[in-house]
């Protein structure tokens, strides 16, 4: 970061992580049980279940907390929960002995996510596979446009956003990868088509190369999806102006600009990113519906918050909760307590 000499613009870092969820899964019959059976115990028992079928934890009874990995968010939950996802399945792939498939994804504007499932000959120890990533993955629809690339070449060509790959082991030989990617600055594309390809995998110890590609029709509901824009119906606060709210499938996201009276450089010099998000970003955010319910921040690793400061001492500001489109009331308000404890309360309605 620049010095306050310099009077440059602090820009927020987007973390690009691999995260493990590397747990080992009692091995089932995918096939066996019935969609109709899934989607009735995914509502009652509050827990996503994977169209293909449920992969069980240790303990019995315990499903898999989220379909795309840790660091996916409750709003992707909400979405698959209420149908808002693909089963793809795709022929597997082979090549020097790795097995692949696409098994499911999830797009809307702020969300990218897909399921990899992964079978591995004998010549290989699954343990070896604990931390995994698609090194040059990329996700191009029928016009051309690059929805997600990892490791780009060509940086006119490079997904802007932030995402993490988890692994979770589903038997001696199997294992599923999952791709979580959000904060792009861009909206995702409205695409109808996908090309998928891959060519080499990495792991702790080791590096892979093949071939594998899949393509992949996109379903209607992700393509023609409708996004709403809410307006400001008032704001406690003549500092703060919010310049975007805007309600998907999966998310809700915010953008505002606000002052701040005091910088600590000193802070700002020091090592621990979050010592620098307690002193000079907003906190505690959280919104509510008309209807009372509150929703949190995704809390997301993979890039659904953060800030730009200023040498004005102005941040610009995004943030991304859990309220989805199913959840949806024609009011909102949004409650934000800044770094001197005082509450920014912005009323937002349904812009017409």
């Amino acid at each position: 970061m620049k010095n306050k000499d310099n009077e440059k613009i602090i820009e927020n870092v987007k973390l690009k992580i691999s995260i493990s969820n590397f747990e080992e899964k009692e091995e089932i019959d995918m096939k066996s049980t019935s969609k109709k059976f899934l989607k009735t115990a995914a509502v009652a028992c509050c827990a996503l279940v994977s169209i293909t079928g449920i992969v069980f934890a240790k303990d019995v009874g315990n499903f898999i907390s989220n379909l795309f990995g840790k660091n996916s968010s409750e709003g992707v939950d909400t979405a698959v929960n209420n149908g808002y996802v693909a089963e793809v399945e795709t022929e597997y792939q082979k090549a020097e002995g790795i097995s692949i498939n696409v098994d499911s994804i999830i797009m809307d504007d702020f969300n990218f996510a897909a399921n990899f499932n992964i079978s591995l000959d004998e010549s290989y120890n699954i343990d070896d596979f604990e931390h995994v990533e698609f090194e040059d993955l990329k996700i191009v629809d029928e016009t051309g446009k690059t929805v997600f690339i990892t490791h780009p070449y060509d940086t006119e060509l490079a997904y802007k956003g932030a995402y993490s790959f988890s692994a979770t082991k589903i038997s001696d030989n199997e294992l599923q990868v999952s791709l979580s990617a959000t904060g792009n600055p861009e909206l995702f594309p409205k695409s109808k088509h996908l090309t998928i390809s891959m060519t080499k995998i990495s792991t702790i110890s080791n590096f892979y190369e093949g071939n594998w590609n899949f393509e992949v029709d996109v379903p209607e509901e992700f393509y023609n999806r409708t996004s709403t824009v809410y307006k400001v119906k008032s704001c406690n606060d003549d500092k703060t102006t919010l310049t975007k709210a805007v309600l998907s499938n999966t998310a809700f996201k915010i953008e505002l600009t606000t002052t701040t009276d005091k910088i600590d450089y000193e802070l700002l010099h020091t090592s621990n990113p979050k010592s620098i998000y307690d002193k000079i970003a907003l906190q505690k955010e959280y919104v509510e519906t008309s209807d009372g319910k509150r929703f949190e921040t995704a809390q997301r690793s993979d890039g659904d918050g953060g800030y730009t400061l200023t040498s004005d001492n102005t941040i610009k500001y995004y943030q991304t909760f859990n309220l989805t489109s199913f959840d949806a009331t024609d009011e909102i308000t949004v409650h934000i307590f800044t770094n001197t404890g005082e509450e920014i309360i912005i009323e937002l309605e349904k812009s017409e």
